[in-house]
C-alpha cells in the first residue's frame, strides 16, 4: 500500500517541472494507490489509481503538457474523427449557430468547417500549434478556455487525457453549452482491446508526459452526470459508408460496448 498524499513542485536538472497531484482529477478524493512505474524519455512516471473510484492517472506529471511544437516542424494531421466530428456538427446546428472547441490543436476541425454555414472558434494555449492554424485563417484564441462564452455545440477532442482536471475541464464545457446544444467528447480508452498489442500499448496508452489520465466507460459516464449530462456513444450515428472501418466499433457500442476510444456525445436539455 503506498501514501498518496502528495504535495509540491519539483525540478531535475535537463526536465520539465513536475506536479504532484494531490487528488483524483475526477471525485476529488485525497488517497490513491500506485499501480507501476513508467520511463519515459529519461523520466519515471507513476501511474496510480484512485481508491475511491478507481480511476487511473499520472501521479506526478509535468506542469505544464501542452506540446508548444515549433511551427515549422508541422503539418495538418487529419483524422477519421474530425470528418465525423463535422458530420455530428451539421446534422445537429442550424445555419448561423456557434461551435466552440477546447483545445483544438492545429484547429482541423475549424479547417474543415472552413465553408459551412456555422460559425466556429477555438481555444489552444500551446503556441506552435495554435499559430499553425492560425497562419491557416482557423479563428483560435491562445489561452485556456474558461467559460468566457457560450456555444451551441462544443468540441473536445483527445484533449481531456492531457489535462490536471478534466472533470472540471468538462464541467465548464456543460456549463457554456445553450440549451439544446451538443456537446462531443473523444478520449482514448484505458481498456482498449487493442492494448493487447505491447507496441500499441507503448505508442497509445501509457504515454506519459503527454498522456496523465486514462479513462474507462464508467469514468467518461460519472464526469457526464455530474455536470447533468448523459453521455451516448457515437454508434452509426456520425458514420458514411466511406467509414467502413470504423463499423466494428460502431456495431460494438450499439451493443453497449467501448472496445476502443471513446466517442462520446450528448444534448443539453432545453429549458
Amino acid at each position: 500500500m503506498v501514501e498518496a498524499r502528495l504535495a509540491g513542485i519539483w525540478d531535475r536538472p535537463g526536465m520539465n517541472a513536475r506536479s504532484q497531484r494531490t487528488h483524483c482529477p475526477i471525485c476529488k478524493a485525497p488517497d490513491f494507490s500506485l499501480k507501476f512505474t513508467m520511463e519515459r524519455g529519461g523520466q519515471a512516471f507513476r501511474i496510480v489509481s484512485c481508491r475511491d473510484c478507481r480511476f487511473i492517472f499520472v501521479a506526478d506529471p509535468e506542469a505544464d503538457t501542452a506540446n508548444h511544437i515549433d511551427i515549422d516542424k508541422i503539418d495538418w494531421a487529419f483524422r477519421p474523427r474530425h470528418f465525423q466530428i463535422r458530420r455530428m456538427l451539421l446534422a445537429h446546428l442550424s445555419a448561423g449557430q456557434q461551435v466552440l472547441e477546447i483545445g483544438c490543436g492545429r484547429g482541423e476541425v475549424g479547417y474543415l468547417l472552413r465553408s459551412d454555414p456555422v460559425r466556429y472558434v477555438a481555444y489552444e494555449p500551446a503556441r506552435g500549434l495554435s499559430d499553425f492554424g492560425i497562419r491557416a485563417g482557423v479563428p483560435i484564441v491562445q489561452r485556456v478556455f474558461n467559460g468566457e462564452q457560450t456555444a451551441d455545440a462544443i468540441v473536445i477532442d483527445n484533449v481531456l487525457e492531457h489535462v490536471a482536471e478534466p472533470a472540471r475541464m468538462l464541467e465548464i464545457a456543460a456549463a457554456s453549452l445553450n440549451p439544446g446544444g451538443l456537446l462531443i467528447v473523444i478520449t482514448p480508452n484505458v481498456h482498449d482491446i487493442r492494448a493487447v498489442s505491447p507496441s500499441w500499448r507503448a505508442r497509445n496508452l501509457w504515454v506519459p508526459p503527454d498522456h496523465i489520465n486514462y479513462f474507462s466507460a464508467p469514468d467518461i459516464d460519472r464526469m457526464f452526470q455530474r455536470v447533468g449530462l448523459k453521455a451516448r456513444r457515437f454508434r452509426f450515428s456520425p458514420l458514411s459508408l466511406q467509414d467502413w472501418k470504423f463499423f466494428p466499433r460502431a456495431v460494438a457500442e450499439t451493443f453497449g460496448l467501448s472496445i476502443f476510444g471513446h466517442n462520446v456525445y450528448a444534448v443539453k436539455k432545453s429549458t
